[in-house]
């Protein structure tokens, strides 16, 4: 056997642009000139993330919001919109393809929903699940190391309307509506056309953190249709990774959700005090997976799984921490981080600690302590639900 071509592909969940996380990049958002002042401060949410996110071959995220300036209506709770800076740095932190078929695509209306689309290829972000119809859901093809890949995308349903095609001539542009047997078919001819097929699906029960029975019967035709990597989300947390035996005995990996990657919920939550499972909307992993072409010999060549691994991310939010009543003007500092990296950080300034602890260091050493069994907690917790066999070793320090 000879592995004759690879790839790895990265995978994160769901970016949801609440107004606290664009608040935090306002905070951070350096003076007009300055370097990066083209991403508007949103390059700090995934700063301590950035390599481990452009180390993938192709990273993937859920992009489950509209960027559409123009054509916005205004956001408020669970109505999104974010600038093109947004996705901007995103793209900069080494996202290289989103899915827009989620249920919020259409909270601008159609116009913002066409805004998206304008302003992902504006700024050079790949993107799945809409398009001229009948084509909305794909395939996008990609070609990677010589390696062809297929993607498709489908969202369970939408929050609002938009979707309808106007009544004027020429093309029509959709998000792509999941149907079951339809997407089989779909992936069933992506298959015949490209060496690996990989499956979005915006689907599941918010706030589970096992798939719905009927998630998981949808899940097996299509890797059985010829899907290779099932990536879903929604749910906003966690679910299991399954590592599925096809019908023609390949084997394929369906990741049921890849929960946050990052937003404002669970703001409040205290590690110690707030019940456990509010924790979860901020608990994420980077999914990688590296697909090969092997030559068996005699003729037989396919393109296959070679690893599965992940690291486990956690969204900061100091939300609890502020006092508005002292600074009407202070902000939530928000951010994606290394769980691994954040733990080995902790313990190396624990260890610098004087025995005995003198009294002026006594509450640095506390506050330290609790971020470490935070951290332990959140592995653990993350390991629990996606797999522990899957988790990969801690990353290098990050570069400076």
């Amino acid at each position: 056997m000879r592995t004759e071509a690879s790839l790895v592909l990265g995978a994160v969940g769901d970016v949801l642009m609440h107004g606290a996380v664009k608040d935090c990049a306002a905070s951070h958002r350096p003076p007009p000139g300055a370097p990066g002042a083209e991403l508007e401060g949103y390059d700090w949410l995934y700063a301590q993330v950035g390599d481990l996110l452009s180390q993938p071959d192709l990273t993937f995220a859920n992009l489950e919001t509209p960027i559409a300036p123009a054509a916005g209506k205004g956001s408020r709770p669970f109505v999104f919109n974010a600038p093109p800076a947004a996705a901007r740095a995103l793209r900069r932190a080494g996202v290289g393809l989103v899915s827009v078929a989620n249920n919020h695509l259409f909270d601008q209306g159609r116009d913002g929903f066409l805004e998206t689309l304008a302003q992902l290829d504006g700024v050079g972000l790949r993107y799945v699940g809409a398009g001229p119809s009948p084509g909305e859901a794909g395939p996008r093809r990609i070609e990677i190391n010589g390696l062809s890949l297929a993607f498709l995308a489908w969202s369970r349903f939408f929050n609002e309307r938009g979707n309808d095609c106007p009544a004027t001539p020429g093309p029509c542009l959709r998000a792509a509506l999941l149907d079951a047997e339809g997407a089989v078919a779909a992936v069933r001819a992506a298959a015949a056309q490209a060496e690996a097929v990989v499956v979005s699906l915006h689907w599941g029960e918010e706030y589970a953190s096992q798939p719905r029975a009927e998630d998981v019967a949808l899940a097996h035709p299509i890797a059985d249709a010829g899907a290779l990597v099932v990536l879903g989300h929604h749910p906003h947390v966690l679910q299991p990774i399954e590592l599925y035996r096809r019908a023609d005995g390949q084997v394929a990996l369906i990741a049921y959700s890849l929960g946050n990657f990052i937003s404002n919920q669970s703001r409040r939550y205290v590690h110690g005090v707030t019940p456990e499972r509010t924790a979860a909307t901020r608990d994420g992993v980077l999914l990688r997976v590296e697909l090969a072409r092997r030559d068996y010999g005699r003729g037989v060549r396919r393109v296959e799984l070679a690893s599965v691994d992940y690291l486990p991310l956690w969204t900061e939010n100091d939300t609890v921490d502020l006092d508005r009543r002292r600074d009407s003007r202070a902000r939530p500092s928000i951010r994606v981080v290394s769980i691994d990296r954040s733990l080995a950080q902790v313990r190396a300034e624990l260890a610098r600690f004087p025995d005995p602890i003198p009294a002026p260091e006594q509450a640095r050493f506390v506050e330290l302590r609790q971020r470490e069994r935070l951290y332990l907690a959140r592995r653990a917790a993350i390991a629990a639900v996606v797999g522990d066999d899957f988790q990969a070793e801690p990353p290098a320090a990050r570069p400076r």
